[in-house]
């Protein structure tokens, strides 16, 4: 083994010319050797890898799986807790040409055993737990033959911190094309099954340009992700990325005066997050009258922004930032973005009247249509197929960051992909939406939470924004109960904390005023019942996605039908 300290001297000179997303590393690492790279809570205290530091890491590791029996094309299954070992290991992969395979914890067992077994990973990169539950589960991990854990000892496992040591060379990025296979990414499954997303190394390498483009980030940045992979586009912007402390498939449960002092200890520039995150840190923030005035940008992500806290927010950071609310999904990110002032100033009121959620227009390079809804497969696209502005139907798009299937998941690939005869793929959000007159983009809801009646369609986000703006009501969800086109629709009600009307004088009162607002429109007004709930299931990973069909089943049973 070479013990060369002359790290990047020679060995990564046709950087530009290789299209694997792992190039980002080592190149910052060249630019920016010594600035830090990522920043993580130890303990109460707050330590640092430099970019040196986590590509020497990055390259250790490779030879150390290399070593071990590791080679191009596998897939390995990775369960790290965020920080730079996670991120080490990731590019260490990308590197390889080895595709990481990433799920989400929070979707629970049952669905990450079958997420597992479908896609047979050959190893697994995990914490001590994760090794655990491979014993446990040793049928949907019968396919795993090689085990790693970052730092810990568990027997078994091959331990890459500590026979990292061992080696100190650089490791060569695998060279590949731009639509080779870089890595499995699983959806949630919080809207129906979880299935693997297949990315390619150029949908990667086109995120970073759009990151760049959209938000204006610079290198040198500091950013704090609210999702543990967003960390990875914080190293290939040049960017720090600092760790929050926070369990990132338990966002509802952060703690905001840590974030908060993070935010003020670093000056961090911009923050990313789910409404619910954002939610607690404003009701912190403006209990202690805190001013964040180092953020330059705030990011939403997981659901649409509701208007009040969006006012909320602007009032507590710096009077220059903007927010911002990318639309996307896994399969397809981003698609359109929209500013927090446009939100504020001019669709927050028509929301209001019903419109649904103003997501912005299609951001350069994609291409949108609505078309009309079906449940079946489309096999070719047909422009017949499109609706004309300012009617619904459901969201397709096409572009650079669109992936191409689902990992072998023929069904879903039917129902999800239209091929447009020219080889080129639309994908179908499986969201509702229009187009308004100056070709902003407008979100109604899932295509599979619409309510589909005798006397019409209606889509739960248009419907809900008309309640939701009332001062004592949290949030609100539309469901269905019976068969589709026989639907009976029933609102059910959060309402704000410390407000739920126990009495039921008070609820029938809160239903009335609900209910005038959609007594005026011809299609709302068969809404005659209203349901009350202290809190909704929601999706793990972003606490914001309502489970409405869990809500059917509830509201059918209060309502005996």
């Amino acid at each position: 083994m070479s013990k060369s300290n002359n790290k990047n001297s020679n060995s990564n000179k046709d950087l530009s010319e290789n299209n694997n997303i792992a190039i980002h590393l080592p190149k910052m690492a060249q630019a920016y050797p010594d600035r830090a790279a990522v920043m993580f809570p130890v303990k109460k205290e707050y330590a640092s890898w430099t970019y040196k530091q986590l590509d020497q890491t990055a390259d250790s590791y490779a030879h150390v799986m290399k070593q071990a029996g590791v080679h191009k094309g596998q897939k390995a299954l990775v369960f790290l807790h965020s920080g730079p070992d996670l991120i080490a290991s990731v590019f260490a992969l990308f590197k390889m040409g080895v595709l990481p395979v990433l799920l989400d914890p929070g979707m629970g067992r049952e669905k990450m055993c079958q997420c597992i077994e479908h896609v047979a990973p050959d190893i697994l990169i995990g914490v001590r737990e994760a090794h655990i539950a491979r014993w446990f589960y040793r049928q949907a991990c019968r396919s795993i033959k090689l085990n790693f854990t970052a730092t810990q000892w568990f027997p078994g496992c091959v331990n890459l911190s500590k026979e990292a040591v061992k080696y100190n060379e650089p490791f060569p990025v695998m060279p590949v094309a731009p639509h080779e296979t870089a890595a499995i990414l699983f959806t949630s499954g919080s809207t129906g099954k979880a299935k693997g997303v297949v990315y390619e190394h150029s949908i990667f390498q086109q995120q970073v340009k759009y990151l760049r483009e959209l938000f204006k980030f610079k290198p040198g940045e500091l950013d704090m992700p609210g999702y543990p992979l967003f960390g990875l586009f914080d190293i290939a912007l040049g960017m720090t990325s600092v760790i929050p402390r926070l369990d990132p498939s338990k966002p509802a449960e952060c703690d905001p005066a840590l974030l908060v002092d993070t935010i003020e200890e670093f000056n961090v520039t911009t923050c990313q997050g789910s409404p619910i995150i954002w939610r607690r840190v404003c009701d912190y923030c403006k209990e202690d009258e805190i001013k964040l005035e180092s953020l330059k940008r705030v990011i939403t992500f997981g659901a649409p922004i509701p208007g009040d806290l969006l006012e909320e927010l602007f009032k507590v950071i710096a009077d220059e930032a903007e927010i911002y609310t990318p639309y996307g999904a896994t399969e397809s990110l981003p698609v359109a973005i929209i500013p927090g002032t446009f939100l504020v100033e001019h669709a927050a009121a028509r929301t209001v009247e019903g419109a649904g959620t103003c997501i912005g227009k299609p951001i350069a390079g994609m291409e949108v249509k609505i078309i009309k809804i079906t449940d079946e497969p489309i096999e070719k696209f047909d422009e017949d197929l499109v609706l004309p502005d300012g009617e619904v139907g459901e969201i397709i798009v096409h572009g650079p960051v669109v992936t191409q299937e689902y990992y072998q998941e023929d069904e879903a690939n039917k129902l999800a992909k239209i091929d447009d005869g020219h080889g080129r793929v639309w994908h179908r959000m499986g969201d509702t939406g229009y187009f308004d007159k100056d070709h902003n983009l407008w979100f109604c809801g899932r295509k599979a939470h619409r309510v589909e009646t005798e006397k019409g369609t209606l889509f739960p986000v248009m419907v809900e924004g008309m309640a939701n703006n009332h001062p004592r009501i949290q949030r609100s969800a539309l469901v269905g109960i019976g068969e589709k086109g026989h639907q009976k629709p029933v609102l059910i009600v959060q309402p704000k904390s410390g407000s739920f009307p126990e009495e039921d004088k008070k609820k029938d009162q809160l239903s009335r005023q609900i209910l005038a607002r959609y007594d005026e429109h011809e299609l709302y007004s068969q809404i005659k019942d209203v349901l009350y709930r202290e809190s909704f299931p929601v999706d793990p990973r972003h606490n914001v996605k309502i489970h409405r069909e869990e809500l059917a089943v509830w509201a059918a049973e209060e309502l005996g039908q």
